[in-house]
């Protein structure tokens, strides 16, 4: 699950759209009445693309003849693992199928040449291999950029620090430009269960108000790493940790974990 600021023009829609979900499910999982119920800064959960249990199940079933961002990610991490020799042209043809099923093949899938939901969760799990993703984590893939928010463990005793992660990856086979209004590039927020800010890394920092970029190229990564020890008498044992990205395109995309304390 990850947290999504509303825009203005968003609606449940073109927000399902984005996020390869439906307005159904975006209304069930806020608890949202109706349709038209959302207005700019509101916070809404959405469910992830892919998760740490290996959800693939809003990934689209791609085979020959498709076109679109999914088959150029296909070809990326294809060719990546070495599997694919064509071209980054976002088109399934014979050669995508073919290299489909070479992999289905070496991970002793059926050999359909086409991209079903269990094929997605093995190339995606490589990818985490891949990244050396940690047990403790929650990720997505947005415009082929791959976002991954972890900590070192999920129980922590009282007073004790908690290691926090933030990596982005380039998944594509073009540069990824991020803007930024400051001179911020990310941030981390612990907070109680009844919502409340026990932490934010950037409370007690000063940041440069200048706009800059960060480019990343195909299968960059930049990671960034924070600590935070924890209170001795923990409200309920629990806490939410969320971790974002402050480049314009994706600051509204918070990902989101939570920790317990024994």
């Amino acid at each position: 699950m990850i947290q999504y600021i509303v825009q203005p023009g968003d609606t449940l829609y073109s927000i399902g759209l984005k996020f390869k979900t439906t307005v159904a499910t975006l209304m069930e999982v806020n608890h949202i009445t109706g349709p038209d119920m959302v207005y700019p800064g509101q916070i809404l959960n959405i469910p992830l693309p892919f998760s740490s249990a290996g959800d693939t199940s809003r990934f689209p079933d791609i085979r020959r003849g498709s076109t679109g961002p999914f088959v150029l990610l296909l070809q990326s991490q294809l060719s990546r693992l070495g599997f694919y020799k064509g071209e980054m042209d976002g088109i399934f043809t014979p050669t995508t199928e073919g290299s489909v099923v070479q992999f289905q093949m070496s991970r002793n899938l059926p050999p359909t040449g086409h991209m079903d939901l269990h094929t997605w969760r093995h190339l995606l799990d490589d990818i985490r291999g891949s990244l050396d993703s940690p047990p403790y984590h929650a990720d997505m893939v947005l415009s082929g950029l791959f976002m991954l928010l972890s900590v070192d463990k999920p129980v922590y005793r009282p007073v004790e620090t908690v290691h926090l992660s933030l990596r982005k990856t380039n998944l594509s086979n073009q540069t990824i430009t991020l803007n930024y209004n400051t001179s911020q590039r990310y941030d981390f927020k612990l907070t109680f269960p009844s919502g409340r800010t026990l932490w934010r890394w950037s409370d007690d920092k000063s940041f440069t108000q200048v706009l800059g970029t960060l480019s990343l190229s195909p299968g960059q990564s930049v990671r960034y790493e924070e600590r935070f020890a924890l209170p001795s008498d923990p409200e309920n044992g629990l806490f939410h940790v969320f971790g974002w990205n402050t480049a314009k395109q994706i600051s509204h995309i918070k990902l989101h974990l939570t920790i317990r304390t024994a």
